[in-house]
């Protein structure tokens, strides 16, 4: 490395026992996408848990799955799930960022003050893309000595109180819309299984987590195994219980 420091990956001894982990490695290409997820930690050490080609270009689907020897296929499906887990995050420039690199990281000397130092970098570089961003909302003239003069449309107070935009409300579908949906895909997910099983655990799925677009769902489904290794209800009156069982038929 440039700084002539050796650093390391550091795996907890329950790694392999964590709930997601666990999770992950139970589905279809589960352990695939496990290897691929070390590998991106692995990858992104260098660099304080960020993965990117270079200034100006980030990494796509196609690039990751050539630089870790992974099927793009693996790659789409398990970014997808490492961003719904909360393992990594896209920044707004098509920056990669795994969540964990600065608990896991270790070098040859003082941990404590790398781990500080790996998290101001990260924080600065967060602060110039966020700076980034506003300058991008400027504009300049070209003074005659070649001075760039800036004006501010907006001062950085108004842009700090700039609100995000609210989520709409999940409204659930009906049979028909669902039945509807599968038909445009020509979908092999049985719609009245699939309606059954979410309205009966009021839209939460198998992780707990609120559903925020069913059609996703529907397209999740399809990917495990066609839908007939999918969710099998095991849900109870009074509390919503799920598991996914694998090699049953729905």
């Amino acid at each position: 490395m440039a700084d002539g420091k050796y650093y390391w990956l550091k795996l907890k001894r329950d790694f392999f026992k964590r709930h997601d982990i666990r999770i992950i490695e139970g589905m279809k290409n589960g352990k695939d996408y496990i290897l691929f997820y070390l590998k991106l930690l692995c990858e992104s050490i260098d660099h304080d848990g960020t993965l990117r080609f270079n200034e100006k270009i980030p990494y796509s689907e196609e690039m990751l799955a050539t630089i870790t020897d992974t099927n793009v296929d693996i790659v789409r499906s398990a970014v997808n799930m490492f961003t719904e887990l909360g393992m990594m995050e896209m920044m707004d420039d098509g920056t990669y960022f795994m969540t964990e690199v600065q608990k896991m990281i270790g070098q040859s000397v003082q941990d404590d003050q790398t781990r500080e130092s790996t998290r101001l970098r990260v924080q600065a570089y967060r602060e110039r893309q966020k700076q980034a961003r506003i300058e991008g909302e400027r504009y300049s003239n070209v003074t005659c000595n070649g001075e760039i003069e800036i004006e501010i449309e907006k001062d950085k107070e108004k842009d700090t109180k700039r609100k995000k935009p609210v989520r709409k409300p999940f409204v659930p579908p009906t049979l028909e819309e669902v039945t509807e949906y599968c038909k445009q895909r020509n979908s092999p997910v049985n719609p009245k299984t699939f309606w059954d099983y979410f309205t009966a655990g009021d839209w939460v799925d198998s992780l707990g987590h609120p559903v925020q677009n069913w059609k996703q769902k529907v397209i999740r489904w399809e990917k495990d195994d066609g839908g007939k290794n999918g969710f099998k209800n095991s849900r109870t009156t009074g509390t919503i219980k799920t598991s996914r069982t694998y090699g049953d038929t729905i």
